[in-house]
């Protein structure tokens, strides 16, 4: 077994003792996800106090949804940054504010085990459960497809999407919500 698969099999441990309430294996899982996931939400937020919040509003759902988790759909810590990239756009949308488009230098070099992509994009695609979704979107059909990734990959709002590919909110609202019942149709025609 290589490193990373035994690495994976460790954090699968941990979220299932998280679930069954295991507070030492929560501090664990907190210990391997939290530099990375906050190196993260302060590149999607630009500030490290909302970056703290996102984290930490992060972590309390994560330890209240991992009795829901699923190996077989993702990774836990592809799952951490799902959960860690929605708290993030909902703090956006609270504070009602754009985020940051130009990525904060991070001290990767300090931690390299750590160092991430410039994009959550990039991030997900780092992982395999976004190789499925990539796949998926294929059988998207345009102008759908443009709307459901800058949905999907971005942090932009639906607004935001409208005016990036002037077009309606209303149109924006309607290709994202077509794209994702086709997206869902494939992936769960390719998922045994």
């Amino acid at each position: 077994m290589s490193t990373k698969e035994s690495e994976v099999d460790e954090d699968v441990r941990l979220l299932t003792a998280v679930a069954a309430g295991d507070r030492a294996a929560f501090r664990d899982l907190y210990a391997r996800f939290s530099s990375p996931l906050y190196a993260l939400a302060v590149r999607l937020l630009g500030d490290p106090s909302d970056a703290e919040e996102a984290l930490q509003d992060t972590f309390v759902k994560i330890a209240k949804s991992a009795p829901h988790y699923d190996s077989r759909k993702s990774r836990p810590f592809t799952w951490a940054v799902t959960i860690l990239r929605r708290t993030c756009i909902d703090l956006i949308r609270k504070n009602r504010r754009a985020p940051l488009r130009e990525p904060l230098p991070v001290d990767d070099d300090a931690h390299p085990a750590f160092a991430l992509p410039e994009t959550a994009r990039q991030t997900a695609e780092m992982h395999d459960t976004a190789a499925l979704v990539h796949a998926g979107l294929a059988h998207v059909a345009q102008p759908q497809r443009s709307a459901l990734e800058l949905a999907l990959f971005s942090t932009l709002t639906q607004s935001e999407i409208a005016t990036r590919l002037s077009l309606p909110v209303g149109t924006v609202k309607t290709w994202v919500r077509r794209g994702l019942l086709d997206l869902r149709k494939t992936l769960k025609a390719s998922t045994p």
